[in-house]
């Protein structure tokens, strides 16, 4: 046997040897119970032991966020970078709390998946409680505090608003609105995964009050965000809410809608100035009354985008109040 055939069989011997030992401990720390965590690649591994959150979050607005016509059409169809980071982002840690996220390319049907929020840079799954269980998460209070939340939303600011707000002062934090505390099937108590917000006609309705009174000849129309622990609207800057008011004469015959207010982050390269309601924060618009009228009617729209009609399905009918006049 020549000098280089010894050399290759005792290299392979080696590695056979080697591939074993590691073969038989991971067989052994498998039967020993080990908690070394697996690696994860999507959001569909977890629905194996967290089928209640995953079904949850199936259908919610960050698992079908890359893939919503909505967003799509106003990012132009995710040309536009900046929008895709929060989209479609890898886990949050490999670029570290309220740091840009960085876009992937893979499981575009998962938008802003498990693996996001819950996947730290080593790998390892995190939670709010530590487990020798499963995934062995471990706890991590700070990765799963608003900085994790706001390492996307404040993109928009939403955050900072939070932040300036009594909310901050109080401990009440974006999870208690939006992931409320649900009981699972086991008996644990756990989030909720939904993320109900601007999609939900309920969540919107509790965040501001619509009030509308006559004082004198005038006509008072006030929204006070009551609700939402951040402006009102927030997020996205196409996001917008309407103020619209009409008459109607004793024949019954109404006037045109008339647009009194909008409640809205402008684009960057729009001149207006920033109209949101902060949170707790109050406005009045005033329209004098006509001396025919004897009904005022308004209505308080919520809009996706700015360039939604009332018979848009981007816009939700919040309030509609009716005054008579006479």
């Amino acid at each position: 046997m020549s000098p280089v055939v010894r050399v290759v069989l005792a290299i392979a011997i080696v590695s056979g040897v080697a591939a074993f030992v590691r073969s038989m401990s991971s067989d052994s720390g498998a039967a020993s119970g080990s908690t070394e965590p697996p690696r994860f690649t999507s959001s569909k591994q977890c629905a194996e032991c967290h089928r209640e959150v995953f079904d949850e979050w199936q259908g919610s607005h960050h698992q079908i966020a890359y893939e919503n016509p909505e967003v799509r059409k106003l990012s132009d169809d995710f040309r536009n970078k900046e929008c895709q980071a929060c989209h479609l982002p890898r886990p949050i840690s490999q670029t570290g709390l309220l740091n840009r996220t960085l876009p992937r390319v893979t499981r575009p049907d998962e938008g802003v998946d498990c693996l996001a929020c819950h996947l730290d840079v080593n790998g390892r799954v995190v939670g709010r409680n530590a487990s020798d269980l499963g995934c062995a998460p471990v706890a991590d209070a700070e990765h799963m505090g608003v900085n994790l939340c706001g390492t996307c939303h404040n993109q928009h600011e939403t955050t900072d608003q939070w932040r300036a707000s009594r909310y901050a002062k109080e401990g009440i934090t974006c999870n208690d609105c939006h992931m409320p505390k649900v009981t699972r099937a086991d008996g644990s108590i756990g989030r909720r995964h939904v993320y109900e917000g601007c999609h939900d006609e309920e969540t919107l309705r509790s965040a501001a009050t619509f009030e509308v009174t006559r004082e004198g000849g005038e006509l008072v129309l006030a929204v006070t965000n009551t609700g939402a622990g951040h402006n009102f609207p927030t997020e996205e800057r196409h996001r917008a809410v309407d103020i619209l008011v009409r008459f109607v004469d004793e024949a019954g015959t109404p006037t045109e809608w008339e647009h009194l207010y909008r409640f809205r982050q402008p684009y960057r390269d729009e001149p207006q100035i920033n109209t949101q309601l902060p949170a707790d924060a109050r406005h009045e618009s005033r329209v004098d009354v006509p001396d025919d009228a004897v009904r005022a009617e308004a209505r308080l729209w919520y809009r996706l985008n700015p360039y939604a009609t009332d018979d848009d399905p981007a816009s939700t009918l919040l309030f509609e109040r009716e005054v008579e006049l006479r």
